[in-house]
């Protein structure tokens, strides 16, 4: 942690001293809404997550009103809750808190809560002044790396097998790429006398590319008296989606 500090102080120097050549530099708070959902019609999106994404923010300008945008940041809570209609062993390489975890029922629920230090880039269109200190920006697209920093899992939805908070590091894929598109508005802070200071808001629709979940996990179909007539591989595709309120401020 303390190194990603340092990394955020050294961006702000960078940022700073190059300003005078068509740079800008901010930070930036985004409530955002989280689900998941899957590749595997009976493993299906249950719920939203609500989480927060935090970060610094930089903008390369190569014309008057296109850039090029980087930043480092971090997502917190990111995930969402999965329903399996088939039960299953399915973190296995985790250490969960009981061995009696290892094996849940049909409809169970999985619910994932990840953080991330997220690596984005992304490419900026700004219009001109429309009303008064106001002028509005699309971004796209909106590529990310996230690099998992901390998996946790919660079960309900099976008996007296429900708990919450397992630590489920190992059965969550380290790094995550996604990609999406946003729009918003800045409105210019008049009167700084150090150079314009713009708040922004928007909103951002945001898609994983890759597997957040490391697929080593088996769905096991029983009989009427509970015995295990067939097992088979669930390797299924689960994705992070994601609707963000962007709200920041650049100079």
């Amino acid at each position: 942690m303390q190194r990603l500090i340092a990394i955020v102080v050294l961006l702000s120097f960078i940022s700073v001293k190059i300003s005078a050549q068509g740079m800008r530099f901010g930070f930036q708070a985004s409530p955002t809404f989280f689900w998941m959902d899957t590749d595997d019609k009976f493993i299906n999106q249950s719920g939203t997550a609500l989480g927060l994404k935090l970060g610094v923010r930089g903008e390369a300008f190569f014309a008057e009103k296109y850039a090029f945008t980087y930043g480092l940041g971090f997502s917190f809570n990111s995930g969402g809750t999965l329903l399996h209609d088939t039960g299953g062993r399915f973190w296995t390489k985790s250490e969960l808190s009981s061995e009696a975890f290892r094996e849940l029922p049909d409809n169970v629920k999985l619910k994932y809560s990840i953080r991330y230090v997220e690596l984005p880039f992304s490419f900026k269109m700004l219009t001109n002044e429309i009303f008064r200190d106001f002028r509005f920006f699309f971004e796209a697209p909106v590529i990310s790396l996230g690099i998992r920093a901390q998996g946790r899992g919660d079960i309900s939805g099976a008996g007296d097998l429900n708990v919450e908070d397992e630590n489920i590091n190992k059965d969550v894929n380290l790094f995550n790429l996604s990609w999406g598109l946003g729009a918003g508005a800045e409105y210019n802070v008049r009167g700084n006398t150090t150079g314009d200071t713009n708040l922004m808001f928007g909103l951002f629709y945001e898609q994983g590319f890759t597997d957040v979940t490391d697929n080593d996990a088996m769905k096991l179909t029983k009989d009427d008296m509970g015995v295990i007539i067939m097992e088979e591989a669930e390797d299924s595709r689960a994705v992070i989606r994601g609707l963000r309120i962007f709200v920041g401020v650049i100079f």
